[in-house]
């Protein structure tokens, strides 16, 4: 880092200034796909993003990152080839301080952040008090929950995740009140007859009146198959299946935008 853009990341900080937006991807129960979205999105965001001669020196506008003990994102970004990645990533591992530094940096523009596939809930937090637990990764979550301009919740069409989508959703999300975006992930249209069930979680989503994308993200052994093979949506080889799975993750994206 330069003393200039060391200097601009100082005063950034003291003063709370700061043209990074914050997107977390959070649900509290796992298997809904969020580490997909956070790298997926990113990606997108990556390749569409305006790109200047400083990019280079400074770091890209687009910073995907993760605060899961495991480093989930940190696997399956290290396995991608360099050359292949839109965006610097980074993962804190639930380590206090990190990301705040790389919010601040006047040179990035959207943080998009993976958080843990279980989140650390206190079962006897009251109606109204902070359900997060005690622990390391519940207290990296707060951090950043406390700078977070949008939030995506993923949801399955099957009910399994229903109930934690709308428990981060009333209980996380709504009394910090933090702007989010319900994205329905995993649909597989070839088992869905005539979108049965897609249309019974639309219906769900809509009866709460919660924002979400349009459109689902559609299930893709392509999909399955990214993290152990170190590929982005964006670097699938030409065919129709990986052309619908790039738009679906970039609908998700320009809707992000739209949101924030």
């Amino acid at each position: 880092m330069t003393a200039t853009l060391e200097s601009a990341v100082d005063t950034a900080a003291r003063t709370g200034m700061r043209t990074a937006k914050v997107v977390v991807v959070i649900q509290q129960k796992g298997g809904a796909g969020k580490s997909t979205i956070a790298v997926n999105v990113a990606a997108c965001a990556g390749r569409s993003a305006v790109m200047s001669n400083a990019d280079e020196a400074t770091g890209a506008p687009i910073v995907a990152a993760g605060i899961d003990v495991q480093g989930t994102l940190e696997k399956w970004c290290a396995g991608v080839r360099e050359e292949a990645l839109p965006f610097d990533y980074v993962v804190t591992k639930s380590k206090l301080g990190i990301l705040p530094g790389i919010i601040a940096d006047p040179d990035r523009r959207r943080i998009i952040i993976d958080t843990p596939g279980f989140l650390d809930i206190d079962p006897d937090a009251e109606w109204g008090a902070d359900p997060l637990g005690e622990s390391r990764t519940a207290d990296a979550l707060r951090e950043v929950l406390d700078v977070a301009d949008l939030a995506i919740v993923p949801i399955t069409p099957s009910k399994i995740t229903w109930d934690e989508c709308e428990f981060t959703i009333e209980r996380i999300l709504k009394p910090r009140a933090i702007p989010f975006l319900v994205v329905i992930n995993m649909h597989d249209p070839g088992k869905d007859k005539g979108e049965k069930q897609l249309n019974k979680v639309k219906a769900w989503i809509d009866e709460r009146n919660y924002p979400r994308v349009a459109d689902p993200i559609r299930r893709y052994t392509l999909h399955e198959h990214a993290y152990e093979n170190g590929t982005l949506v964006t670097e699938y080889r030409m065919s129709g299946t990986a052309l619908n799975g790039r738009e679906d993750f970039m609908r998700v994206a320009l809707t992000m935008e739209q949101m924030l």
